[in-house]
């Protein structure tokens, strides 16, 4: 029988798609009773993370110092995670079930390869002022949820990332008409998008 085993490499994954997965990791290992003295620590991680991020939305202005240092934060997070990885082999050695609650790529179960239903159930709901409620039923083998938004007559989206399948946004134009629309990110990069709605926020 094969020996179950994680995935220790990060080289496939989008920027997108390399937050998803350590946020993921970030929640599975927290409290984690298989693995109660992470190396490297957890906080480690979510501060590699979170300056990942901001990497992302900084470069979006095209500075080249800015995609240098998206691309330095990016490497940064991945030595972190692979370091975390053999961490967790080590520790769970070939316990399964240990290594699944890890929150990383198990090798020995191949992740579903199909593409994500549609959302259903896609609603907004205005909260108080400046803010709006998103929301949708929860979609199977969705890791993660893109929700994006745009200003009523404007090209671009917004997009944020959330790993469930509700949040609050804020922040937005009082009186101003929005555009929403959200879409489940799994396996595969094709998205389904939900229908657009529109909404002005209080």
């Amino acid at each position: 029988m094969k020996k179950a085993s994680i995935v220790t490499s990060f080289g496939r994954y989008s920027d997108t798609e390399l937050m998803i997965k350590a946020q993921v990791i970030v929640e599975k290992m927290k409290d984690n009773v298989y693995f109660i003295d992470p190396d490297p620590a957890i906080v480690d991680i979510e501060s590699a993370l979170a300056a990942f991020e901001a990497a992302i939305t900084y470069a979006k202005e095209g500075n080249k110092l800015q995609l240098l240092d998206r691309k330095s934060k990016r490497s940064t997070l991945v030595n972190l995670l692979v370091s975390l990885s053999l961490y967790v082999k080590l520790k769970a050695k070939d316990n399964g079930q240990a290594l699944a609650s890890s929150g990383f790529t198990m090798r020995k179960t191949p992740e579903p390869v199909c593409i994500l239903s549609k959302p259903q159930n896609f609603k907004v709901e205005p909260g108080y002022a400046g803010t709006i409620k998103i929301s949708l039923k929860t979609i199977q083998g969705a890791k993660a949820y893109l929700y994006e938004y745009r200003k009523k007559g404007m090209h671009e989206w917004t997009v944020l990332l959330d790993t469930k399948s509700k949040m609050l946004l804020n922040g937005l134009e009082s009186g101003k008409e929005y555009e929403f629309r959200a879409t489940g990110i799994g396996v595969i990069a094709q998205r389904v998008y939900s229908d657009i709605i529109s909404s002005f926020i209080l």
